[in-house]
């Protein structure tokens, strides 16, 4: 540089004009991007979760759709999903699964249903009732339901007719004796509880009681239901 300076070059002669744009002024009022729209975003509720936990209990439901499970699981069970709702959204129990969890684990069914029952979709549960084999064990945790949920009477109107319609379309005389006996003792049951009126389904009531009437259980629910007709008139 001092030898520049030393050969008396005026620098200012070889500066460069760069060519660039004219900038535009910009006015006094913010001017937003309204192009970026961020639709239906969802959070990943899994990202909160135990996963180990989580695998554990997936495990143990995966267990119940083949087997009885032990206390020990059961408790285990029980305990994460009382207390860690979240677990309870992703634990992989599906309306798909519930028939067999009934037939296999029918007290981890019972626990289940009863922790979903707030959630979106639980409907989905309850038809899965009139539309799978009526066994004593489906019986039993329909039962247990009732006792502990506001199930509509409309609906279990419904599922004592698909009951009697099961029962009528069994082909095996001695299997149909045996459900009949159940299908009987646990529509006295809700009859006693006031679970639906007689008057909606006598018809079909009175004709299941004439076709089974020589088993046992059936002709103290036709006493039953003759009992209830004043008041259901």
């Amino acid at each position: 540089m001092d030898k520049i300076k030393s050969l008396n070059i005026d620098c200012a002669l070889y500066q460069t004009d760069f060519i660039r744009p004219i900038p535009k002024i910009v006015s006094s009022e913010l001017q937003w991007n309204d192009n970026i729209y961020m639709i239906n975003l969802q959070w990943n509720y899994t990202l909160e979760i135990n996963q180990d936990k989580l695998s554990q209990v997936k495990e143990i439901i995966q267990k119940a759709c083949i087997t009885e499970i032990n206390d020990e699981e059961k408790k285990l069970l029980f305990d994460y999903l009382s207390n860690e709702k979240d677990l309870l959204k992703n634990c992989g129990f599906t309306s798909q699964r519930l028939p067999i969890i009934i037939e296999k684990n029918q007290d981890i069914a019972h626990f289940l249903l009863i922790q979903i029952c707030n959630l979106d979709g639980f409907e989905e549960f309850l038809e899965v009732f009139i539309q799978i084999e009526v066994t004593q064990n489906t019986l039993e945790l329909f039962a247990h339901l009732f006792g502990e949920l506001k199930l509509p009477q409309e609906y279990i109107t419904q599922y004592i007719n698909y009951c009697i319609d099961f029962c009528n379309n069994i082909k095996e005389k001695q299997q149909q004796n045996k459900l009949v006996r159940f299908v009987s003792v646990f529509i006295q049951q809700m009859l006693r509880l006031k679970a639906f009126s007689t008057k909606d389904i006598l018809t079909d009531l009175q004709a299941f009681c004439i076709e089974f009437s020589k088993v046992g259980e059936v002709s103290k629910l036709f006493k039953l239901v003759k009992g209830q007709e004043p008041s259901t008139q």
